[in-house]
């Protein structure tokens, strides 16, 4: 089965992904509301009442709204998110007096290969981000991978080894250096986000996407590398659309396969052809879920 991408809303005011297996729908992050994100996906033939998963990178507030709870109780909604954040979760609950039925739908991982979707395998790595990190995810189905990391301020080598192959990358770039530096924003937020644990900048992630396609060509050749990279997370203050398209159009193998995602625009549907099996690779999928 095939997976498609569709990024509702990425950067500071709210983030929001859908992950489409066939039939089946799963939201990455829901930093917009359920009315937003409902109005967002006009046009993609699906609306909110289709989502059966919500899997967070993190919960910080622009990736975790609220309002999404009664929605998930409603519909039954299965929530994913970092072990280490599960105080955060049970005290979001507790301020809508929704604690007991939302810790009901909630799955708590760490390291372990979960599935989110009877069809979708996904595989967590931590990032470094602020005090508790994020994770990114290779998602997998029988014919695609979607490699997704956002909110984090170092390109890990491992990262690196797990996302080659990948038919669709979503990496984030989130600002210019030098726009940074000369921006108003006070020093101490500049040092947070350009010290390693904070935000990726263009040129880091340019170095990553760039290593993720040389190790793909490396290990599968060059009929496996990406059919789709999509930009995530642009700062509106400290980013140029046109200066991030340019920097990453100087590559030829980029250019034609290049989107930005937006914080109010959608994309479109993205999606990989089939595929034949990786080198080596083991398309059987497990669990190993723990629910909290």
């Amino acid at each position: 089965m095939n997976l498609e991408l569709c990024v509702l809303a990425s950067g500071s005011g709210g983030n929001a992904s859908l992950l489409r297996a066939g039939p089946e729908v799963m939201l990455i992050d829901a930093g917009i509301g359920p009315l937003t994100a409902d109005r967002r996906m006009i046009g993609t033939g699906l609306d909110i009442s289709h989502i059966r998963a919500i899997v967070l990178t993190h919960l910080d507030g622009d990736h975790i709204n609220p309002a999404w709870f009664r929605v998930m109780l409603r519909q039954n909604i299965r929530i994913y998110i970092p072990g280490n954040q599960l105080k955060l979760l049970r005290r979001l609950a507790r301020l809508e007096d929704l604690l007991k039925p939302i810790m009901a739908l909630t799955t708590t991982f760490d390291k372990e290969v979960f599935n989110p979707l009877s069809a979708v395998s996904c595989t967590p790595i931590r990032l470094q981000h602020d005090k508790k990190g994020s994770f990114g995810f290779l998602m997998q189905s029988s014919r695609t991978r979607v490699g997704y990391a956002t909110d984090f301020g170092r390109p890990l080598p491992e990262l690196v080894e797990l996302f080659s192959g990948a038919g669709i990358l979503a990496i984030e770039s989130n600002y210019d250096p030098e726009m940074q530096l000369q921006s108003a924003r006070p020093q101490r937020l500049k040092k947070r986000i350009m010290g390693g644990a904070g935000h990726l900048s263009n040129l880091e992630a340019m170095e990553l996407v760039r290593k993720i396609l040389d190790r793909t060509a490396e290990k599968y050749g060059l009929e496996h590398q990406p059919h789709h990279i999509v930009l995530l997370h642009r700062s509106r203050q400290c980013n140029c659309p046109i200066k991030l398209r340019a920097l990453f159009e100087s590559d030829a193998r980029i250019a034609p396969i290049l989107t930005l995602a937006h914080q109010f625009q959608r994309t479109d549907w993205l999606g990989a052809p089939d595929r034949k099996a990786l080198p080596g690779e083991q398309l059987s999928m497990f669990s190993t879920m723990v629910t909290s």
